[in-house]
């Protein structure tokens, strides 16, 4: 008879070996938190247009109260020859008050005197342009030859109203030239000439800049940071 198995008994070689324990299944990676949208950025994309411009068409269409589109290169031109025929009847109401002053030293054969009274009268010349101007487009939002038309002269960052110091640097880049000019063809006498062809030259270059604006920025428009804009009635 043979042993059944006990302790420190051999086994018979035909028995099935004893199954280890089933090692239990690897456990499944942990599911990555949830990733939060970012919050939708309130700077403008780069090359966008201000906050106050909707988008440009063809038609160059501004957003504003009333609606606004920039104003076109002619009318800006009227404007200002409105604004220059104002300016001329107070410059010409000066002249008659000083004019006699200055005819009596040219008929006298004083040129030092003649050339006193010149520069005076351009000086007042120069001081009203910058008044009448500077006023104007931080008071009235632009000239009165503009606002005859409906235009306006605005920041162009943000539609506001020019600040002072804005409204000084737009007028040295539009009229200071010019005011340059006539004290050099005074003092340059014969070279006048040269002069004046310079600064005809300028004020076709900055129609030239405007036209040719999307935004109808002249040079002098750029140096500001400045807009003219032409107000739907």
């Amino acid at each position: 008879m043979e042993s059944t198995g006990s302790p420190g008994t051999p086994l018979p070689e035909d028995a099935p070996a004893p199954q280890e324990a089933a090692s239990p299944p690897p456990a499944a990676p942990a599911a990555p938190p949830p990733v939060e949208a970012a919050p939708p950025s309130s700077a403008p994309a780069t090359g966008t247009s201000p906050a106050w411009v909707s988008t440009i068409t063809s038609s160059q269409t501004v957003a504003g109260p009333a609606g606004m589109t920039y104003a076109d290169v002619p009318s800006r031109i009227f404007a200002y020859i409105i604004d220059a025929i104002v300016m001329g009847v107070g410059f010409g109401i000066l002249y008659a008050i000083f004019g006699g002053l200055f005819i009596g030293s040219l008929l006298g054969g004083f040129s030092f005197m003649m050339f006193v009274w010149f520069v005076i009268m351009l000086l007042i010349y120069a001081a009203g342009s910058a008044i009448y101007f500077i006023y104007t487009w931080t008071k009235m939002r632009g000239s009165p030859g503009q606002r005859v038309l409906g235009l306006e002269t605005l920041n162009a960052a943000d539609g506001a109203v020019l600040t002072q110091p804005q409204a000084i640097r737009r007028w040295l880049f539009l009229f200071g030239p010019f005011v340059l000019a006539q004290v050099a063809s005074f003092m340059l006498g014969g070279l006048g000439s040269l002069v004046g062809l310079l600064t005809f030259g300028y004020a076709i270059y900055l129609l030239y800049t405007a036209a040719n604006s999307p935004s109808r920025q002249g040079f002098h428009d750029v140096q500001a940071s400045t807009v003219v804009v032409k107000v739907k009635k």
